[in-house]
């Protein structure tokens, strides 16, 4: 017989592999799993910056003494005047000019035939601030101009005044500076984390609040080339209309900047896929051939050298709910629905993820389209895997091996029968988690380790005796875990250390009360937090719908941590059974620190 290759597909690994699980239709159901299907849509990244309002610098004209003279009539007597183009400013007595004009007159007389000789006294004349009419009506009547008046450069808003009456100025002098506001620009701070997504040309919406509801739009005009080390922000330049001169230089503002996004990452633009534009004007429709800009002269140049996707790039990018994914460390795992198993199976897969888009992720590798992956329950199938010693999202490449019988997965996963008495010990527990989550909110050092070093204490007064044997294993593992991580934040120096020990304890505390539940009045949550240690994110539990992120700084530094981060991720109900057996059961609100005994000084503070 001829030898058949052997397929490289994940979905003809064993249903017994390491990186899957089956249950049946009935585990599936009371586990409340939920699939959607891997599809290319388009995503779109909100970024979201503060900035302020500024003046438009093509926009400033400054009118200037062009001879040296005196200042014998001031039409703009402060600033703040509204003035047309050509409207008049002031009126200035010049020997220069009076002298370039006899200069002309003596020209004339002399009937020369020399034409330049005669342009050039004009030229004089005109480059001292009179126009070729008033030149020509000189030729005609034979009489010079005394006094000169200088008109408005540009309309706009007189900003500046140096100019009064009877002053003598000097050839170059700046008497006035005139601003038009119909146009201003947009200084915003971007984060670093959001660079990637900003653009030349893109639209931006704005709002202020001296204007509450009324939305104002902008394009990027520049994107500054160097990172403020300080803050850890871009300038982003916007050039906006402002017709009404509603928007005052000086204002603050708050943007919005929605990018779509292609399967490799580049921002797509549609309306300028294989165009160019104008390297200085992106108002300015996008040209099919290559040019000249008419305002500028500047040569037009391809959207692709602004960034923009083009060709095969500008494709929709893989999508998944952002329930889907399991976050941590610089890793993102899935679990997807194994196709044409004869029971629900489902397959542990380590994905590469793209931006947030929304309620969404985008997927660069990892999965392909058509796929189910599990966006409500992941977690609860993550921590049987962890449980049954298999591959998880903190153990990729596990080999260890459990003595757990087979058959238990089920189990697990709809949750391990525990006996009422050790539900009511855990109370204590999670009361105590509650506690130590606030101390890292608040920030305290001394109630950190406070509550951690109780924390230790209640573990081992957790009533395990009359558990049966798989239940007591589960417990066992999970507590040596619990115990290693509350001794590292007693040990920890400062309070950044006790949050990097806080995760890995909030994850196994976690698959503690999925695989058992609770016996509290009321259902516990899970919170992620996508930007917590640089990008690597976070679990926390909360007993509240207003959760407090305690991966969060108190006094955030600029540019290096955004607030909106938190995310709901999975719901951790009480067990029926032994739901309001206790009394006192109901975690404590904030700060119930007085309530701790005092320290003894079993362990070091920061």
């Amino acid at each position: 017989m001829d030898l058949i290759p052997l397929e490289s597909n994940s979905d003809y690994l064993s249903p017994a592999s390491p990186s899957r699980l089956t249950m049946s239709e009935a585990a599936k159901t009371l586990a409340e799993l939920e699939t959607t299907t891997v599809r290319r849509n388009k995503a779109k990244v909100l970024v979201r910056m503060l900035g302020m309002v500024v003046e438009d610098e093509t926009k400033v004209s400054a009118l200037t003494s062009r001879v040296d003279g005196r200042l014998d009539k001031i039409y703009v007597n402060f600033t703040g005047v509204q003035v047309a183009k050509g409207d008049p400013m002031v009126t200035i007595w010049s020997p220069t000019l009076i002298k370039n004009q006899v200069e002309l007159f003596e020209t004339l007389r002399s009937k020369t035939t020399d034409e330049s000789v005669v342009k050039g006294a004009e030229e004089k004349l005109i480059q001292a601030g009179l126009t070729r009419e008033q030149v020509e009506e000189i030729k005609e009547k034979k009489k010079p101009i005394l006094y000169l008046t200088l008109k408005a450069p540009i309309s706009g808003t007189v900003t500046k005044k140096v100019a009064v009456l009877g002053q003598f100025v000097k050839e170059g002098a700046e008497m006035y500076l005139v601003n038009d506001l119909s146009q201003v620009w947009i200084k915003l701070d971007a984060y670093e984390t959001d660079i990637p997504w900003i653009r030349y040309g893109q639209d931006v919406t704005f709002t202020t609040p001296s204007f509450p509801g009324k939305k104002f739009t902008g394009k990027v005009l520049f994107i500054d080339p160097v990172l403020d080390t300080k803050t850890r922000t871009v300038k982003v330049r916007l050039e906006a209309p402002n017709p009404e001169n509603q928007l005052k230089p000086g204002m603050f503002v708050t943007a919005e900047l929605e990018s779509e996004i292609g399967k490799t990452g580049k921002v797509i633009k549609s309306e300028w896929i294989g165009k160019y534009v104008c390297p200085v004007h992106p108002r300015d429709k996008a040209s099919d051939a290559p040019g000249v800009c008419p305002d500028s002269g500047l040569e037009m140049k391809p959207v692709s050298s602004y960034g923009y996707a083009q060709g095969d790039d500008a494709v929709p990018p893989l999508v998944i709910p952002a329930t889907a994914p399991l976050i941590t460390g610089k890793r993102a795992v899935v679990y997807v629905k194994v196709p044409n198993a004869e029971t629900p199976t489902y397959e542990l897969r380590q994905i590469v993820l793209g931006p947030r888009a929304g309620d969404q992720y985008v997927v660069y590798d990892g999965l392909r389209e058509g796929e189910h992956v599990v966006t409500k329950g992941a977690f609860k199938i993550d921590s049987a895997m962890q449980i049954l010693a298999k591959q998880s999202m903190m153990h990729p490449d596990d080999s260890r091996t459990s003595d757990l019988e087979q058959g238990k997965s089920e189990e697990i996963v709809k949750h391990i029968k525990a006996p009422p008495a050790f539900l009511a010990s855990l109370t204590p527990l999670i009361t105590q988690y509650l506690l130590l989550k606030e101390a890292l909110v608040d920030e305290n050092e001394k109630n950190i380790k406070t509550s951690a070093s109780k924390f230790l204490q209640l573990i081992g007064a957790v009533s395990s005796e009359v558990m049966d044997s798989s239940a007591l294993h589960v417990w066992s593992s999970l507590s040596v875990e619990l115990k290693q991580n509350l001794q590292s934040i007693v040990k920890s120096k400062n309070i950044q250390d006790g949050r990097k020990a806080f995760d890995p304890l909030s994850e196994a505390f976690v698959r503690l009360l999925m695989t058992f539940r609770h016996s509290m009045n009321k259902t516990l949550s899970v919170y992620f937090c996508s930007t917590a240690f640089e990008g690597a994110g976070a679990y926390w539990i909360e007993d509240t719908d207003k959760p407090q992120n305690p991966y969060a700084h108190s006094k955030q530094q600029q540019g290096q941590e955004k607030a909106n981060c938190v995310e709901l991720v999975e719901h951790i109900p009480p067990d029926q059974d032994a739901a309001g057996s206790n009394t006192g059961n109901v975690a404590p609100h904030r700060k119930p620190y007085e309530q701790e005994p005092k320290d003894t000084g079993a362990h070091n503070e920061f």
